[in-house]
């Protein structure tokens, strides 16, 4: 009998290598040493997701003088990290292909000490700084725009040297350095190139022409399986911290890696873009400020090359499968699809026929490949889930990624969103962020990604689990529930057909209901094929898809058939109903107005204000004329309830807001952003007038008497411009910043994006 358990146990073991044997190697060079910065790679690795898919990667920590551009193209490694979305050398962009970006904004920046507080303040300085940093990053072109004239000192890549004032200012990222400075009670400025307009991203990973146009199915495995990594790393962060310290960097405090991980999900910035996700407008300014400097010759744009770019030209009219993967759809014959049956606008039925937004986008998938899809039928999503957990169904066109499904599907790239809102009754107020509500009930589909998603971010937010959407609405209207949270698109149109002027929309969440393709992972090669398929649709068409439902086909179904009985029969209840619809409109309008005013200081709120926002940027995007905006906070403003209560607090904020009506222009816009924090919109305005309108009202501010028991009031004013290239979110964020450094530095100040 040991004999045997012997045999089995070789057996196992020699099973074991082979499958080892035939992982594809593949090599990766990091920019930095092993830090949260790269969790996404080490816990892709530690998890085996790589392995999943075929591959056994090689994670390489950095050491001086690796060329890492030289390295990729010369096939040396296969994969590489930048800080910058676009290599140069000798003013000619590199022959790479960028593949993913997993910092959406750069945590590169200056740390000076504290008498330096603006740019002209570090001419003549010692800045220590890398070569690169020194002459090709955004701190390079930042200097050159304020014509800096400095003192170069090789970084050490530690602060002992900015600690002892031997240098004036170093390069440093939030996410790292600031946390010894901070530990050690150093004093420090941060000087951070976005905030003037040099806005980049960073760990950019690429890899050379040559590769990502020959091997497509390793490049697309090896993305996969990275954001895979990087959602587990940001789901169980503790444990990622853990496995970083003990197996990879011990040197590195469990402390310095939670301060770390925080700034890094910060910087993803993933309410905005996916994780992985490719901004080419980002590339583009990247490319022009490079071009203006003299860096990089001009009429290069030809080679700004991203993975899409080579996925569109190889399967420009279909999806090339590979010989296994054409084997794999051959055994396997049709493929089955779970359907939602009641989700619209997203998927359902009508007569008998698939229709909706997923139902069109997989249309496209079958004029690009011809795959055998078939609809598998079911009765709800709770089906849905069971038959595709069971394998009794293939894959599901509308899933979201959460740690449960994880463990038994595998998931493709997002290829569509919507915004996740809360809906109450039209009498409830307007709600600025969703933990206002915490003790409040709230509703969710049981099942829906969204309630793992919600809960992992808000921990003590009180969800019910109800049984779809309309079970939900409907608990609403009769105050079972407080608010119901769905996605955007499906909300608006269940409220439009059932609940039209009983329940709105109240408030957004940052998070997004993210689509992508999940598959049973007991076939893993599904998910490769999707992964590519994915890929190879037209980002244009899945748009086009979304504007069409959402602006045309939310309206459909309206059913006015009793209506036109009782007209016909009932004359005199139809007058009525004409005037309770008249009274209804005149209602509507009110609530409309309602909804975009601030209730306390009768200004517009921020959903006015985004909306004004919007048309200021199609504006100037199309007239190429600038815009200003100006966010400002009152200073200390908790003081102010703390110690004369909140009822005082709020006289503040109504004189605060008559102050700012008073003194801008009639074609300005001033509204509250939120708390203590207003925005103010200027149209046809630069940065010259903007400084002279911000510094009037911060004078007008200062001056005005409050009240006997209130001290003067100051407040702090950040500014930055729509140009007509930049997007909203990007002039918001240079101003938040701008105000960030306000509050930081004194107070009662006005700076601008440029200073």
């Amino acid at each position: 009998m040991q004999n045997i358990i012997k045999l089995v146990i070789i057996f196992l073991l020699s099973l074991n290598l082979y499958s080892s044997e035939d992982l594809e190697k593949v090599s990766l060079q990091l920019e930095w040493k092993f830090q949260f910065e790269h969790a996404g790679f080490i816990m892709a690795k530690e998890k085996g997701f790589y392995k999943e898919v075929g591959l056994d990667v090689i994670l390489l920590e950095y050491e001086d003088g690796i060329d890492i551009e030289e390295d990729v193209i010369s096939k040396k490694v296969d994969f590489g990290i930048s800080n910058t979305p676009l290599m140069v050398k000798n003013e000619i962009l590199q022959p790479v292909v960028l593949l993913a970006t997993y910092l959406q904004r750069s945590p590169l920046v200056f740390v000076t000490q504290p008498y330096i507080k603006k740019p002209s303040d570090l001419q003549k300085k010692r800045i220590m700084a890398t070569d690169y940093e020194y002459k090709n990053s955004s701190l390079s072109l930042f200097m050159e725009h304020f014509f800096v004239q400095s003192t170069y000192v090789p970084h050490t890549y530690n602060i002992e040297d900015f600690k002892n004032k031997k240098v004036d200012a170093m390069s440093a990222f939030t996410s790292n350095e600031l946390y010894d400075l901070q530990e050690q009670n150093i004093s420090y400025n941060i000087m951070d190139p976005s905030q003037f307009g040099f806005i980049t991203n960073a760990m950019n990973l690429f890899c050379s022409y040559d590769t990502a146009e020959n091997e497509i199915d390793k490049v697309l495995k090896f993305l996969n399986a990275t954001k895979k990594g990087w959602q587990y790393a940001l789901d169980n962060t503790d444990e990622t911290i853990n496995i970083i310290h003990q197996k990879y960097n011990s040197k590195r405090s469990i402390e310095a890696l939670n301060f770390e991980a925080k700034e890094i999900r910060k910087l993803m910035l993933l309410g905005l873009y996916d994780i992985g996700e490719v901004s080419k407008e980002l590339m583009t300014r990247a490319y022009k400020q490079l071009s203006r400097s003299g860096k990089a010759f001009p009429n290069q744009n030809d080679k700004m090359l991203v993975f899409d770019d080579i996925l569109n030209k190889v399967g420009n009219n279909c999806v090339l499968f590979t010989k296994s993967e054409k084997e794999y759809l051959l055994k396997k014959g049709a493929i089955k699809l779970c359907v939602s049956p009641n989700w619209m606008p997203f998927e359902g039925f009508k007569d008998g026929k698939y229709i909706g937004m997923i139902a069109e986008y997989f249309e496209l998938i079958r004029q690009k490949t011809n795959l055998n899809i078939t609809i598998y039928p079911t009765k709800s999503w709770a089906e849905n889930m069971a038959a595709i957990r069971n394998k009794k169904c293939d894959i599901l066109g509308s899933a979201s990624p959460t740690p449960e499904r994880l463990t038994y599907m595998n998931f493709t790239d997002t290829y569509m969103k919507s915004p996740i809102v809360l809906v109450t009754k039209v009498d409830k107020p307007f709600i600025n962020h969703i933990t206002d509500v915490a003790g409040k009930k709230l509703g969710i589909s049981k099942g829906y990604a969204i309630k793992e998603i919600i809960k992992g971010r808000y921990p003590h937010i009180n969800i019910i689990d109800v049984k779809n959407i309309r079970d939900g609405l409907k608990r609403v209207e009769n105050g079972e529930l407080y608010g119901y949270v769905d996605n955007l698109s499906v909300t608006v149109s269940t409220i439009q057909q059932n609940f039209h002027g009983i329940l709105k929309v109240s408030a957004r969440f940052d998070e997004n209901d993210e689509f992508t393709i999940g598959s049973r992972n007991d076939e893993p090669m599904l998910n490769e094929i999707f992964q590519k398929v994915v890929h190879s649709i037209d980002k244009t068409k899945v748009r086009n898809i979304l504007n069409e439902w959402i602006s045309v086909k939310e309206s459909v179904g309206v059913d006015y058939t009793f209506l036109w009985k009782v007209a016909f029969g009932l004359f005199c209840i139809f007058v009525i109903i004409i005037f309770y619809n008249y009274q209804l409109r005149l209602n509507n309008k009110k609530l409309i107005q309602i909804s975009r005013e601030d209730a306390l200081t009768k200004v517009g709120n921020r959903l006015k204000l985004n909306e004004i926002l919007d048309d200021e940027h199609k504006y100037t995007h199309r007239y190429q004329v600038s815009c200003g905006v100006i966010l400002l906070d009152i200073d200390d403003f908790k003081k102010v309830n703390d110690i004369h209560g909140h009822l005082e607090g709020d006289e503040v904020l109504k004189k605060f807001t008559l102050i700012l009506a008073k003194n801008i222009r009639e074609t300005d816009k001033v509204g509250r952003w939120g708390g203590e924090e207003f925005l103010i919109i200027c149209p046809n305005t630069n940065m010259e007038n903007l400084i002279k309108v911000a510094e009037g009202l911060r004078a007008e501010v200062q001056k005005y008497n409050f009240g006997k028991h209130i001290d003067s009031i100051t407040a702090s004013f950040g500014l930055s411009l729509f140009d007509g290239l930049k997007e909203i979110e990007e002039v918001l964020d240079e101003a938040d910043k701008a105000l960030y450094y306000a509050k930081n530095n004194g107070k009662n100040r006005v700076v601008n994006s440029r200073v």
